[in-house]
């Protein structure tokens, strides 16, 4: 083991692995009828996968640990800057709507919070609070909140 994060992750995919075996006892179901079982054995395979992903990066050494200091200014300030920008985005989400509050939520972070060029921006935050719109309220018949605009 070279280091702390290739431990860890053998832990979580030990985890992964337990919690996808013990799903099997509430049945998996089919794909068109979903079993209790079969969230949890996703959610199992999932935490594999990552674990698998994480120890091979650190076993061929191209992530380097980026630790930063917890009490550094710059990460205190993007945790108030977050926690404001959800708390704002909380009160405004039934006068302007579900797409556009959440396009304004992503676009504040993606350009805030990690620095990207305005046409990257606003690209990505209408590709994901449009594709979230169309998943939710489309697909799924979810009740968004309208907005005053009426979407």
């Amino acid at each position: 083991m070279k280091n702390n994060d290739q431990r860890s992750s053998l832990f979580w995919f030990a985890v992964g692995l337990a919690v996808a075996a013990a799903s099997g006892k509430y049945g998996l179901g089919t794909p068109s009828a979903p079993g209790p079982g079969f969230l949890p054995f996703l959610t199992g395979l999932v935490m594999m996968g990552l674990a698998a992903l994480v120890f091979f990066q650190q076993a061929g050494g191209r992530v380097k640990n980026g630790l930063t200091d917890l009490w550094s200014t710059k990460g205190w300030t993007a945790v108030v800057m977050v926690m404001g920008a959800l708390v704002l985005y909380t009160l405004l989400l039934r006068t302007l709507g579900f797409l556009l509050d959440t396009f304004w939520l992503l676009a504040f972070l993606l350009r805030v919070m990690e620095p990207r060029s305005w046409g990257k921006t606003l690209i990505g935050a209408a590709l994901a609070s449009g594709g979230s719109y169309i998943i939710f309220q489309v697909w799924l018949q979810a009740q968004l909140p309208a907005g005053f605009l009426g979407f």
